[in-house]
């Protein structure tokens, strides 16, 4: 627009030079300039706060790069995951359990909790449209929904809501199944699986590996209603903040007749890197792009200003208000002293979330509550010790990229092996056999580990008895490397634990002459 003195057209406010590669296009370049980035769920951000060591496998989820394929192309596929006829049941369960609105979930919870508060009645449960273009378009939209529903002081369900967590310095967007707005303004978490309940009481190890997952959730829906509301006074943001955050109680329904979840995680898992340090964790903005110097989806910057201002509810107390009032300015006056007496807004996330499962094999849902206090503990401390993407991307010698070069089919990969290897073996990973379940590229890592002879390819816990000793050749020297006999201690808790082993089986394969030593 021209000045009005001269007529020329203003001066641009000059911005500061950008760094040559930013954070942003860096990942680009990592996965690859046409590969379009894979979405980071919940399942695999529970995997990687299990193993904060792991750079590889954060880094790589960091750039949004298909494991599985890049697994494939380096001839170590993975041998789990969720065949295509239990996906199709999922999905199935999931729709039944969500049909009518939701009117049956959301009273199966409303049984669950047994607080006494009113069920909902008919046509009583909201369920706002969260569409919205992109992922921070509908993290925003998500915010907003749940701003406005708080407010309103009423039940609604959000069937799939897009929130997210700030993960290594990379935002990570997360879709929970479903989030239950209560009328005082706590929202429960969701969680619809396919796996039986039988008797109140499901596989524990599939109840533990739910709870964790809804511990991401919960992580992200927090940083949400931190800016909606205040928390209560003494409370933590959240419902459930009576209980310590860090309370050893294991995961357990409310029913006193259900048996509890032992599938918390065991303090072992939780420090299974020595040279890491936990903290505090901090999360950022959900709806702030990784890269603050590149342009954002234009949906997402509804949501400063929807959680900034307030947002004007309609509902049938302000229709009948409306019509009962014949006076414009008074009709104004009165909404405004009707929100200026309402209470602050007390957005919270309860640490309780329904977990829905099929009851004794059959299709129709049954639930429990699952306490996730002490999974959502963990995960904080272990997300807060992983190191930030670009502090790995930086260590990585120049040109590495994970890109396989596909064909116009998109299916076949024509980069060498030796280059994918290589550009893999530049991250530091830290394996262990729990990856095989959760990880992609754990049968590479492991035969990595076999091949260099390191400890980590035994266990966490074999590896946290040998201190020191890192590799296999260094255990059976150091346990074999003494005279024979020699008891005197070396000052090496764990050298002095091998020689003692070594002698009582030199001991008892001496006692059987007809035995043969294993080598």
């Amino acid at each position: 627009m021209p000045t009005p003195a001269t007529g020329e057209p203003p001066l641009r406010a000059v911005r500061p030079p950008r760094q040559a590669t930013g954070l942003r296009q860096r990942l680009a370049e990592l996965r690859g300039p046409a590969t379009v980035p894979h979405p980071m769920d919940a399942r695999a951000l529970a995997a990687l706060a299990a193993n904060p060591g792991c750079r590889r496998r954060a880094l790589l989820d960091g750039a949004g790069v298909d494991k599985g394929a890049l697994a494939r192309a380096l001839g170590a596929p993975a041998n789990f995951g969720q065949s295509q006829f239990a996906h199709q049941r999922g999905n199935s369960f999931e729709a039944r359990v969500k049909a009518d609105g939701g009117a049956d979930l959301v009273r199966l919870l409303h049984e669950r909790l047994r607080d006494g508060s009113e069920p909902p009645g008919p046509g009583e449960v909201a369920t706002p449209d969260l569409s919205a273009p992109g992922p921070q378009g509908r993290t925003a939209r998500t915010a907003l929904a749940l701003r406005e529903a708080t407010e309103a002081g009423r039940w609604a369900l959000l069937d799939h809501p897009m929130v997210s967590l700030d993960v290594a310095g990379s935002p990570a967007f997360l879709e929970p199944d479903a989030v239950v707005v209560h009328p005082d303004g706590s929202w429960t978490i969701v969680e619809i699986k396919s796996f039986p309940m039988v008797d109140g009481s499901a596989d524990p190890a599939k109840v533990g590996a739910a709870a964790r997952q809804s511990a991401v959730y919960t992580l992200a829906l927090e940083r949400v209603a931190s800016m909606i509301g205040e928390p209560p006074e003494g409370g933590a943001g959240t419902a459930d903040s009576e209980a310590p955050a860090d309370s050893a109680a294991p995961a357990a329904p409310t029913d006193p007749t259900a048996p509890a979840d032992p599938t918390a995680p065991t303090p072992p898992a939780a420090s299974a890197d020595p040279e890491a340090s936990a903290g505090p964790a901090t999360l950022a903005d959900p709806a702030a792009p990784a890269d603050p110097e590149a342009p954002a989806d234009p949906a997402a910057s509804m949501a400063p200003a929807a959680l900034a201002a307030p947002t004007p509810l309609a509902g049938p107390a302000a229709s009948t208000e409306s019509a009962d009032s014949t006076d414009p300015a008074a009709s104004t006056d009165s909404a405004d002293s009707a929100r200026s007496a309402r209470a602050p807004v007390r957005a919270r996330v309860r640490h309780q979330v329904l977990l829905v499962c099929p009851k004794d094999f059959s299709n129709l849902p049954t639930a429990e509550m699952v306490d996730v206090r002490k999974q959502l503990a963990v995960t904080r401390r272990q997300l807060d010790r992983l190191t930030r993407i670009e502090e790995i991307a930086a260590a990585l010698p120049e040109g590495t990229t994970f890109d396989l070069r596909l064909t116009d089919d998109g299916r076949t990969p024509t980069r060498p092996v030796e280059e994918l290897t290589a550009a893999v073996d530049a991250v530091r990973a830290a394996y262990a056999p729990e990856c095989l379940s959760t990880c992609e590229l754990a049968a590479h890592c492991r035969a990595q580990a076999r091949a260099a002879g390191r400890v980590e390819a035994l266990g966490r816990g074999v590896r946290g008895e040998l201190g020191g000793l890192t590799t296999v050749d260094a255990v059976l020297r150091a346990a074999l490397g003494g005279p024979a006999g020699e008891a005197a201690p070396t000052g090496d808790p764990a050298v002095d634990a091998l020689r003692r082993a070594a002698a009582l089986r030199a001991e008892a394969l001496a006692s059987r002459p007809g035995a043969v030593a294993c080598r």
